[in-house]
């Protein structure tokens, strides 16, 4: 991965139906500044899956200046719309989103192979059905692609649901069978990218980083203005920023650092904190 960098834009919970339009302006401005390699779109990007939303989604997508690779999130199936979450669920994903919410989606560019799986579910166990999981079909999916991967491609697994949570979060949950996903995906994967808690942080668990995207454009806040990230990948060093709007435009903030041990080991690099603005 030498030479050019590689600059990942990971955005998530767009809750068109719930969105500023303000801030989808500003976002697509600081895309299209920034020209990423490719842009992961971490799910949620309806508030309740309604046909306006997912065509508004669907023309934010076609603005985008980069590769997109969007996976769904559980604001993307039919809310308390019983008969068409459990018959129908994924009707309208399919007809604005255009992809198969059943399969893997890949997107290579520039030294990159990223793997996108819907860990939304139209029912849980759980009685909280906003919770997700990750199945062995999909992992062997997600493996699957990293075999055609050349060997120094950074390699990226895009979800809705976390794979890490911070004290702000516990109560939200880990994406089901998230230990199970974790050990398969040990010494394969380098990036896990998710949203869902709609939070921005970053850190590596068992040798991965994992970065969480806050909400892109939406009024639905917890607590931290509207975000996304830039994940740049320069050989063996790795940055992590997130860009927080400050009521004009997207400025850079904060900034953690991770560097790789070996061939798909990281571990954090030099302390993060205030970035330089952008």
């Amino acid at each position: 991965m030498a030479g050019q960098p590689i600059r990942i834009a990971q955005l998530s919970d767009l809750h068109f139906g719930r969105h500023l339009p303000s801030v989808a302006d500003a976002l697509l401005d600081s895309l299209r500044e920034l020209g990423p390699t490719m842009i992961a779109v971490c799910g949620d990007l309806t508030q309740r899956a309604r046909e306006g939303e997912f065509r508004a989604a669907r023309a934010f997508l076609d603005g985008l200046p980069s590769p997109a690779l969007v996976v769904p999130g559980n604001h993307d199936l039919p809310g308390w719309r019983i008969w068409s979450r459990f018959t129908r669920p994924w009707r309208r994903w399919r007809r604005h989103i255009g992809t198969d919410p059943h399969a893997a989606v890949t997107c290579t560019a520039d030294g990159v192979l990223a793997v996108g799986i819907n860990t939304a579910r139209k029912w849980g166990l759980h009685p909280d059905w906003s919770r997700g999981r990750v199945n062995a079909r999909q992992l062997a999916g997600i493996l699957a692609e990293f075999d055609r991967a050349g060997p120094a491609d950074l390699r990226v697994v895009i979800a809705h649901h976390p794979f890490l949570l911070t004290p702000a979060g516990l109560r939200r949950g880990l994406v089901g069978r998230s230990a199970l996903a974790l050990r398969r995906l040990h010494r394969r994967a380098d990036l896990l990218l998710g949203g869902h808690i709609h939070l921005a942080y970053s850190d590596v668990v068992d040798g991965m980083v994992v970065a969480q995207s806050g909400t892109a454009i939406s009024d639905r806040l917890k607590g931290e203005p509207n975000s996304y990230n830039v994940i740049e990948v320069i050989g063996d060093d790795l940055t992590v920023e997130t860009r927080h709007f400050d009521g004009t435009t997207f400025t850079a903030m904060i900034r953690h650092h991770y560097r790789r041990r070996d061939r798909h080991d990281w571990q954090v690099g030099d302390p993060g904190g205030p970035a330089t603005p952008a």
